[in-house]
């Protein structure tokens, strides 16, 4: 499920399916390294905490405009957060969303470009 509003990028994907932020991707046939190589910041989702409900917040207190993270789970949903407060205390209600296949759900705020290099994406059954 994809939201229109949101600011995720998918930079790999069959060749009839549309890649880059929904809504305003970039121009085709980058590869997942020149995607990644645009991030000005890069994370492994490994290597992110996750609190008890297996929620990850990332505030963009520096100012960054794309993060890439680094993965090959599946992408099972994504979207705006409703009213909601973490496990740990953060309250990300309005924040952008992902869900990875693995339970995982990471939080950011809007106006950061998350791109995910070699993540497909899949529906839950």
């Amino acid at each position: 499920m994809v939201s229109d509003e949101s600011k995720l990028a998918r930079t790999a994907g069959s060749e009839t399916e549309p890649t880059g932020v929904v809504g305003a991707g970039p121009p085709a046939g980058r590869s997942p390294e020149e995607a990644s190589a645009s991030a000005e910041v890069e994370l492994m989702l490994a290597d992110l905490v996750a609190d008890a409900n297996g929620e990850i917040v990332l505030f963009n207190d520096s100012g960054f405009r794309s993060l890439a993270i680094q993965t090959d789970r599946a992408v099972v949903a994504d979207g705006r957060a409703g009213a909601h407060v973490t496990a740990a205390g953060d309250d990300v209600s309005g924040f952008q969303f992902v869900t990875f296949d693995n339970g995982l759900t990471l939080y950011f705020e809007a106006g950061l470009h998350l791109m995910l290099p070699d993540t497909t994406v899949s529906s839950p059954s």
